[in-house]
């Protein structure tokens, strides 16, 4: 006798669609040329406000970036914000650092000289780095973030308005790119530096260290301050907290 198997078949499975990946992910994942192409200015200069002197923008990630302008951009670290360094409670630690300046996803905003000499001692190998600053695209407390990790200018560059015009370009970065808010460190003792950011909108980010309070009511600063400035209308924190121990 034969059967009939009257039970239908189950109905195809529809494919589970493609999420999107997540922003800082994605980010991070663009090569240098792609970055490039979507988010890096077509103007790739810089003019000082004060003398009209030129200095042009190379963009590098910290894997391309050369070691004799990888070194000149730790030789600026070492002058400029070495002894507050070691006079914090973080300590300055040369291999320490040159090891953060070749994190993964780090890139390079360099400023250098457009002289023809200039343009000969590179082609020699010497690097003409005159500043540089140093980003990247992270989260912080949850939130889609560009991180500052490091600004610095030597002392022929300064007082032209160029760290103004980096910081704005590392702003403009981070707008087209979509994240909510950008963001550094910076130790509150470099009151110039502390008082520059502010002139440029930054404020002391939520999540920024608190004082601690000792035995006997004395309250304990932190040595640095970390300070944010909105990107987007929207800024709301979420998630949980992991401070990144970064000065400029």
């Amino acid at each position: 006798m034969s059967t009939t198997n009257t039970t239908a078949p189950p109905p195809p499975t529809a494919p589970t669609p493609l999420l999107p990946e997540p922003l800082i992910e994605t980010l991070n994942a663009l090569s240098l040329p792609a970055f490039c192409t979507r988010f890096w200015p077509r103007d790739q200069k810089i003019v000082g406000a004060s003398d009209g002197q030129e200095w042009g923008l190379e963009l590098e990630s910290s894997s391309t970036v050369s070691v004799a302008d990888f070194m000149e951009c730790f030789g600026l670290i070492e002058h400029t914000s070495s002894a507050d360094y070691a006079s914090s409670s973080l300590g300055w630690h040369p291999a320490k650092k040159r090891k953060e300046m070749r994190l993964l996803d780090l890139k390079y905003v360099l400023l250098k000289e457009k002289t023809t000499a200039a343009k000969a001692a590179q082609e020699d190998g010497i690097s003409n780095v005159q500043g540089f600053l140093s980003f990247m695209f992270t989260y912080e407390d949850g939130i889609e973030v560009v991180y500052c990790y490091e600004i610095h200018l030597s002392e022929s560059v300064r007082g032209k308005g160029v760290g103004k015009k980096l910081m704005g370009l590392f702003e403009e970065v981070g707008r087209k790119a979509g994240v909510r808010k950008a963001m550094l460190t910076v130790f509150r003792k470099n009151v110039a530096a502390v008082g520059f950011y502010h002139g440029l909108g930054y404020r002391v980010d939520d999540f920024s260290p608190r004082a601690r309070k000792l035995r006997g009511g004395i309250l304990k600063e932190v040595d640095y301050v970390i300070l944010s400035k909105p990107l987007t209308s929207v800024d709301t924190h979420r998630g949980g907290s992991h401070k990144k121990l970064k000065a400029t």
